[in-house]
């Protein structure tokens, strides 16, 4: 019991620090809004002001517990003292009928999504990366720079509210916290139904978008799409009240939590063109001068609330926007090639045509998740554009869907969500039977066992009542020894792994469960010049091929390498650069200055006297990538050979300036080439490898660890944990 309080009252506190907050904001505003809508907005508006709060705690070090609790009981405080409740309304009268069932349904799935988030955390995401950095500023009690995961350099609004519920409840509270969104959209929606004279529609609504499987496994995990969602959403309605009084004290929440989406995630960025679209549109129609005004307000205020996370990338990262658009601010954290690649399979997920993705979207589930059958009825919401209202849900509809096609997965359409739900049910209008059938059949077709038989195994949903798990009953690790493989992997690197040592490991780990230092692959441009180091023994990445480029001796301060190629797709690599004339290598000297036209910031590495190590272009070649060497004082050169693999056929590379003859020879692989590979590995601070056995390199480790300098620590399921000596 102690362990469910705990969870409860981590959860509580956090979410009635943002109402207080909210409902302290809407009375300093002399907000006047309807009982309901006034408390869930207010609440909205409270969570965007206490993340921001949180954000600057963070940057001065200074969350601590005991701080925690003081915002909360003195907001609390504050909300009791100061706060005006705004005045009852009338109950709405919804069929008896109606009413019945849908307190039945919504009751019976709150038990089934609340058992589930204060179950412990075990959602990849969740426990890998969001509650990972959760963890790692619980331990820091703040920010601290971090160049090795690119999702720690996402903007992470909801995630300060995790890092409150976190401190005092731990995993389970952070998604529990979550799952309060989840509860609050369904009635925001039922509330904005009310306040256009529809509630019925807005009940029903609501319903569709609470018994989507997908919405529901993510809003009680510790992810962060239902609370975009849910701010999304809000803007809207505040904007929609906007429309009708023209009350400017409105348009200082809408800012407020328009800028909080981009804080969530960037794709919330939506949110803000939504409203600038909307209130630039009423300026050219009316010219008020008030309209103008609250745009000024509105845009300042999105600029406020998202702009701390662009500026401390930009301070960490030099990317204000890390880790993407990395061609446009160029670092040595993320490399372009990586961008291009992450970009393209989440535009294609690797699919010849994109005719499968409404029926995998809604039904299959391939792309992450099942929205739920009914949802293939959205075409029918276009039924809506005959109404004005169905026209602004419609176009709010449109501009949250602006970010999909950069991710069609699943998750990224959960805020295009209800406005699909209440157009929807605004096409149902005519039959309330009809609606009625639907809310049962999306609630047949959303419990758990139902959506395993017409779903893809293994898919990403809820499974079951883990009441036992979430009380406590079943202990923690018991329940995610059985759930988590990325637990086990965790639990296994804190038992083997000495304090102070780093992994690099093939496999996203459950660092929020975790303290041991974990360098992952594709998370940065460092695990992947370790990866690359690695690779190089095996697959014809090793550096057997010689370019070799003769000319008359000359004097030389300068020499440019110019690639005229392009088109293909490669890159451009060079493990070792050497200079000769004769016989004579000449070898390079710490005076000597060398850049890159394509990530400058290894091009050490083709002159570091190491094969094992080499400069990348990290960009697919493109005529006019070029090398500089700048040499201290003149030398006398006659030859140049570069030293790289084989498997760039379509590079060409020239001398520019210089007229020479070219022989490319094979030569052979350096001796102990996997030793040294390794012990540069290890020079670089990596002192364990944590490999998956069905992975890339694997069998050729098991089978002779010995040439990698590898001693085998331990197997747990199919990850392999290695030392290097």
């Amino acid at each position: 019991m102690r362990h469910l309080l705990s969870i409860l009252f981590g959860a509580a506190l956090t979410a009635a620090a943002s109402w207080s907050i909210g409902r302290l904001l809407f009375t300093r505003l002399r907000i006047e809004l309807r009982r309901l809508e006034y408390e869930l907005l207010a609440s909205v508006a409270g969570a965007a002001l206490l993340s921001f709060l949180i954000f600057f705690l963070c940057a001065a070090n200074l969350a601590y517990v005991p701080v925690f609790w003081a915002i909360g009981f003195v907001a609390l405080a504050l909300n009791w003292k100061f706060a005006i409740a705004p005045t009852a309304e009338a109950p709405v009268q919804l069929p008896a009928i109606q009413r019945r069932i849908f307190a039945v349904l919504a009751a019976l799935f709150t038990l089934l999504y609340l058992s589930n988030s204060l179950a412990p955390e075990h959602s990849p995401d969740g426990q890998a990366y969001h509650l990972g950095n959760v963890y790692r500023f619980f331990r820091q009690h703040g920010f601290e720079r971090i160049t090795t995961n690119m999702y720690a350099s996402l903007s992470q609004g909801v995630e300060m509210l995790y890092l409150f519920a976190f401190s005092l409840g731990r995993h389970p509270a952070a998604a529990t916290l979550h799952c309060c969104f989840l509860f609050a959209l369904p009635l925001l929606m039922f509330a904005y139904g009310r306040r256009i004279g529809k509630p019925a529609m807005g009940a029903c609504a609501g319903l569709f978008f609470f018994l989507s499987p997908l919405a529901a496994v993510d809003g009680v995990s510790a992810y962060n799409d239902i609370a975009l969602a849910a701010c999304g959403f809000a803007v809207f309605y505040l904007l929609e009240i906007w429309r009708e009084n023209r009350r400017l004290a409105l348009i200082v929440p809408i800012g407020l939590i328009t800028g909080f989406c981009f804080a969530i995630k960037y794709t919330g960025f939506s949110a803000g063109l939504y409203v600038l679209a909307v209130l630039a549109w009423d300026y050219l129609r009316h010219r008020r001068r008030e309209t103008a005004m609250a745009f000024a307000i509105a845009a300042s205020l999105m600029l406020m609330m998202a702009a701390p996370w662009l500026i401390r990338d930009w301070l960490w990262l030099h990317n204000p926007v890390a880790p993407f658009y990395n061609r446009l601010f160029p670092n040595p954290y993320t490399h372009i090639s990586f961008e291009d690649d992450y970009r393209h399979y989440f535009r294609t997920y690797d699919l010849p045509n994109l005719k499968p993705l409404f029926w995998g979207l809604m039904v299959r589930g391939q792309f992450g998740g099942v929205l739920g059958p009914l949802f293939l009825l959205t075409p029918i919401a276009l039924l809506g554009l005959r109404s004005r209202e169905g026209r602004r849900i419609l176009l709010a509809g449109a501009f949250f869907l602006l970010p999909y096609p950069g991710n069609i997965g699943a998750r990224f359409l959960l805020p295009v969500l209800p406005f699909a739900a209440l157009g929807i049910a605004l096409a149902f209008e005519f039959s309330h039977h009809l609606r009625i059938a639907l809310v049962l059949v999306a609630a047949v077709l959303a419990w758990p066992n139902v959506t395993q038989s017409y779903a893809i195994r293994g898919l990403w949903q809820i499974t079951g009542m883990p009441w036992k798990a979430a009380l406590g009953i079943i202990p923690q690790d018991e329940f995610l020894s059985k759930n988590s493989d990325s637990w086990i992997t965790a639990r296994m690197l804190d038992q083997y792994v000495p304090d102070g040592k780093r992994v690099w490991t093939t496999e996203a780990v459950a660092e929020a469960y975790s303290k041991t230092k974990v360098l992952t692959n594709y998370y940065s441009a460092e695990g992947e010049r370790i990866q690359d180091i690695l690779y190089s023994p095996t697959a014809g990445n090793s550096p057997t091929q010689d370019l070799r480029y003769t000319f008359p001796a000359r004097e030389l301060t300068h020499l440019r390498l110019l690639q005229k190629a392009g088109g293909s797709g490669e890159m451009w690599s060079i493990a070792e650069m050497r200079f000769f004339h004769g016989s004579e290598e000449i070898a390079p000297e710490k005076s000597w200055r060398y850049a890159a036209s394509s990530y400058p910031w290894d091009i050490g590495l083709a002159f570091d006297r190491n094969p094992a190590t080499r400069w990348r272009s990290w960009d697919a070649i493109h005529p006019g990538m070029s090398i500089d060497v700048n040499f201290a004082r003149p030398i006398t050169i006659d030859r140049t050979e570069l030293l790289g693999p084989h498997n760039e056929p379509h590079t060409e590379i020239a001398l520019d300036g210089i007229s020479s003859h070219l022989e490319t020879l094979d030569v052979p692989e350096p001796s102990n080439y996997r030793r040294l590979a390794t012990a540069t590995v290890k020079a670089m601070g990596i002192d364990y490898l944590l490999i998956n056995a069905n992975g890339w390199i694997a069998q050729d480790l098991q089978s002779d660890p010995g040439s990698w300098g590898l001693v085998k620590v331990v197997s747990r399921g199919p990850y392999w944990l290695f030392e290097i000596q």
